[in-house]
């Protein structure tokens, strides 16, 4: 277990910020924030991959709920350091609405997999049923800023993204307590 954890090292934040341009200056162009999100983007995507990768072993059953549960632990402080870093990049005036959607979309998918780390630890069906419907969500985001790096971008008063606060977040997982 201890090799497959040691071969997602390097995944750091430095790593991560090597790849998108951070600055605290928010006069930055089109082109350059797009470069940023792009970066980041792949990032994310490699990191999910490699993270769905083992979630496929685990249902070729060559882990177990734990070793799983063991392996989702390593990839959350990496999803939410790949979340920090997109909090960083700097936007031009009338795309913050598109960078939003790029972090909300990383702290759904975050808190995806720690619903999913319950629900193999616990078997409690509810905490699977959250984990999806927060990975939904985050697709949803996706849509938002995925139209904008790889079609044409709506402009700010377009967007249909139904835009979710962390609330529901809490109020889903009080739900989930309930049902443990």
């Amino acid at each position: 277990m201890v090799s497959i954890i040691a071969s997602y090292s390097g995944f750091t934040s430095g790593g991560i910020n090597n790849f998108a341009k951070i600055s605290a200056i928010s006069q930055i162009s089109i082109e350059d924030f797009r470069e940023s999100l792009d970066n980041l983007v792949h990032q994310s995507q490699h990191l999910t991959k490699s993270y769905h990768d083992e979630i496929g072993r685990w249902r070729m059953n060559q882990y177990d709920n734990y070793t799983l549960a063991y392996i989702t632990d390593s990839f959350i402080p990496k999803f939410e350091d790949v979340t920090k870093s997109a909090e960083k990049i700097a936007y031009p005036k009338g795309y913050k609405y598109i960078l939003d959607a790029l972090v909300n979309s990383l702290r759904f998918e975050t808190e995806s997999y720690k619903h999913f780390r319950d629900y193999l630890l616990t078997g409690n069906t509810t905490e699977d049923e959250i984990s999806n419907y927060l990975f939904s969500r985050a697709f949803e985001y996706e849509q938002v800023y995925s139209k904008f790096l790889y079609g044409s971008p709506s402009n700010s008063d377009d967007n249909i993204t139904k835009l979710i606060s962390f609330r529901e977040i809490r109020y889903l997982q009080q739900i989930s307590n309930l049902g443990t």
